[in-house]
């Protein structure tokens, strides 16, 4: 957790709070897929405010933050252009938003998406998820 003394007293950042940011930049990035969450972890997710954080690792020294982030790519995106721009993006909003200075942003590349996945995942966690 990192700390920063301020006039009035202390502001303390969390991990959970820098990788929470990264979570919702990553998965604002065309051609990262969400990764499938089991049906039990997926119904828990819904109503969890961690449901950004799955595949974000991250290591805060001082005011140094070091970053892993697991992605699954769409089939059709250029892998390397996809995690340079999770890499910007993900820099960029936790260092305007905490001050912080992140000095890596490592991305791991998990596995391709098709389109055709990504339905049959949604079908599986839609029926999974109905209750009669």
């Amino acid at each position: 957790m990192e700390n920063e003394t301020l006039e009035y007293g202390q502001v303390k950042i969390s991990d959970d709070v820098v990788i929470i940011i990264a979570g919702i930049a990553t998965s604002g990035v065309k051609g990262v897929s969400t990764t499938r969450t089991g049906v039990a972890e997926g119904i828990s997710n819904l109503f969890s405010k961690n449901n950004y954080s799955k595949g974000i690792k991250v290591e805060i020294n001082e005011n140094i933050v070091v970053l892993d982030i697991f992605i699954n790519v769409e089939y059709g995106y250029k892998i390397n252009e996809v995690a340079k721009e999770v890499q910007a993006v993900v820099k960029k909003e936790i260092e305007t938003m905490t001050d912080l200075e992140v000095t890596s942003v490592n991305v791991h590349v998990l596995n391709i998406i098709q389109e055709k996945d990504k339905d049959k995942d949604k079908e599986n966690t839609d029926s999974d998820i109905a209750v009669d």
